[in-house]
């Protein structure tokens, strides 16, 4: 889900090429405790993510002060977890017509109960939104933070602290077909030249109704994972 932009300088390591990443296990939360993997995931996201490490810190302050903030019902501010998918060549990114919200968007949404693990949960939202799974995450985890309020249409949800994954289909675009679910109104691969990234290309490639900040999004995420995804 989309969010305001923090910029970071870390770096990331990518999966093995053309090797899907293996899903991280799962462990049931407790009441007590961060869930995990979902807190190590969140780790991973202090130095290998384009948004900053202060913004990490404040994920993993939420989910330790309130474990069950990994669910839609952990309170008004919670966790969702999503994916930015782009073509082999990293010239296409896919994106959901959300029917809620009336925006263009990258897939993803809230975890499921008894679901640890963000990125499983963004895997799940990627194989359920746009038809595709078995992708290369880039990068050893999440790929940006992003926090943003909501407005009455999501009804008790006010604000989604969203973790986004990175994660490359094996070849480009035209060989890919996307399938939309119900919940979608319509599912599109668009132009975005994540291997060559230019300022500002991302506002000029997107389609009319793009959620407000993902287009600075996709250009900072090009900028710091450019060179992996070559």
């Amino acid at each position: 889900m989309p969010a305001e932009v923090d910029d970071g300088t870390a770096d990331a390591s990518p999966v093995a090429d053309g090797a899907p990443a293996a899903e991280p296990p799962v462990s049931a939360p407790t009441s007590s405790a961060a869930p995990e993997p979902a807190a190590a995931e969140l780790a991973l996201a202090l130095e290998g993510a384009a948004s900053t490490p202060d913004l990490a810190r404040e994920f993993l302050d939420l989910l330790t002060g309130v474990p069950r903030a990994l669910y839609r019902d952990g309170g008004p501010r919670h966790l969702t977890a999503s994916a930015i998918v782009t073509d082999a060549p990293g010239e296409h990114v896919a994106l959901v017509w959300h029917l809620k919200g009336r925006f263009w968007v990258q897939p993803g949404g809230h975890l499921e109960d008894g679901e640890t693990s963000l990125e499983q949960a963004a895997r799940r939202e990627v194989a359920e939104e746009i038809g595709l799974s078995g992708l290369e995450r880039v990068g050893e985890g999440p790929a940006m933070l992003h926090r943003h309020g909501l407005d009455a249409a999501f009804g008790r949800c006010q604000e989604h602290w969203d973790v986004q994954y990175l994660l490359r289909a094996p070849r480009p675009a035209a060989e890919m077909p996307l399938t939309a679910s119900e919940e979608s109104g319509d599912v599109k691969w668009f132009p975005w030249p994540a291997r060559s990234p230019l300022a500002g290309s991302a506002a000029k490639l997107l389609p009319e109704g793009v959620v407000p900040d993902l287009p600075a999004a996709l250009d900072a995420l090009a900028e710091r994972f450019a060179t992996l995804l070559r």
